[in-house]
């Protein structure tokens, strides 16, 4: 431990009591010694705050702050303001990480790179067993200037690279110094809105192929998992703030600008689907109303080249959308909806990133 400088990982606890535990056991199992562990139970309704004040009481590393239920943002917050570490990690509180993680993130760091970037693992949970679903490794490794990286931020979007906390480790002057704070006004992708902002901060960044973190997808964070009245707002904005991004730097052209639209048009898709889900509260007069609102956005119709450059889906959808076809575009995902639901009584659907 001696001449290792502190890292600070915050994790953000919510109703996390049957995860929190292992979670907690795998942060303090690392090989790299000095941490501090920040736990912030974000008004937590069951067990999840004695739990973490249990383990604080075990280990001297552990720091628990108890705040009123505010999201995960605001929880990652206020980890940042307490964090005394010269590097920061963050970790959700139903995952875990390999006991290595912290050590070869900071060795990857060095004095040279303000970001390393890992891979990832997802883990399912089948007969209380714990597997490894699937494996996402970075295909390029190695380090580079911010520019270079830039050249394939395509890639790093399309792959889930760019969108996540939990497979970097961060600069905590860096944050500071540059106000950086995850928005507690954005529902689903403060992640990568953070990593945009801190990304544009850095210099030279480091991947590394090694996949240190376990994320759970049986749990209720995916796109398709629930109903969101404002996910097309909610995606308009995560895009054009990506978008912006990148003409700021140069690199909205090529194959990032299509990487980009191609997943743009994805999410077009997930936000019909959306309309359908089981526990939406809209009328069909409703949904048709907000299937007028996509077809007729200006940035949606922009993309819509992108659209028949796509898979069978993708070129129908965008016919339909070039076509102003609301009843066809509504009576598709609702039977598209209809057939899901009898092969999700067979077997749970495949996660979906955000």
């Amino acid at each position: 431990m001696k001449g290792e400088k502190l890292v600070s990982i915050i994790v953000p606890v919510y109703n996390s009591e049957t995860f929190i535990g292992n979670c907690i056991t795998s942060i303090l199992q690392q090989t790299y010694g000095n941490i501090e562990l920040l736990l912030i139970n974000d008004g937590s309704a069951d067990g999840s705050g004695k739990v973490c004040e249990a383990y604080a009481q075990r280990d001297g590393r552990i720091r628990v702050l108890h705040q009123e239920n505010a999201g995960p943002s605001a929880a990652r917050n206020r980890g940042i303001d307490a964090a005394k570490g010269t590097y920061i990690q963050f970790v959700d509180g139903d995952d875990t990480i390999e006991p290595h993680m912290t050590k070869s993130m900071v060795n990857a760091l060095g004095e040279a790179h303000q970001l390393v970037i890992c891979g990832f693992k997802n883990m399912l949970e089948c007969s209380d067993q714990v597997i490894s679903d699937e494996i996402f490794c970075f295909y390029k490794t190695g380090s580079f200037e911010k520019e270079e990286l830039l050249g394939f931020f395509g890639e790093l979007y399309r792959d889930y690279y760019i969108h996540f906390n939990w497979n970097k480790i961060y600069i905590s002057e860096i944050i500071r110094e540059n106000g950086l704070r995850f928005d507690c006004d954005v529902i689903r992708g403060e992640d990568m809105l953070f990593n945009l902002g801190y990304l544009e901060k850095c210099s030279h960044v480091k991947i590394i192929e090694n996949p240190f973190y376990n994320y759970m997808t049986s749990n209720s964070g995916s796109i398709t998992s629930t109903f969101r009245p404002d996910l097309f707002e909610n995606q308009q904005l995560l895009f054009q703030r990506t978008r912006e991004f990148l003409w700021r730097n140069h690199a909205y052209a090529g194959r990032n600008a299509d990487l980009v639209e191609e997943s743009y048009t994805t999410r077009i898709i997930a936000c019909f689907s959306n309309l359908f889900h089981p526990r939406s509260t809209l009328s069909s007069r409703q949904i048709k109303k907000h299937i007028l609102k996509i077809m007729w956005d200006g940035r949606v119709n922009e993309q819509l080249h992108y659209f028949a450059a796509g898979n069978f889906e993708k070129r129908l959808v965008g016919n339909l959308l070039e076509a102003r076809k609301v009843e066809w575009i509504y009576w598709y995902f609702a039977i598209r909806s209809f057939l899901r639901k009898g092969l999700n009584a067979i077997g749970p659907e495949s996660k979906k990133w955000i």
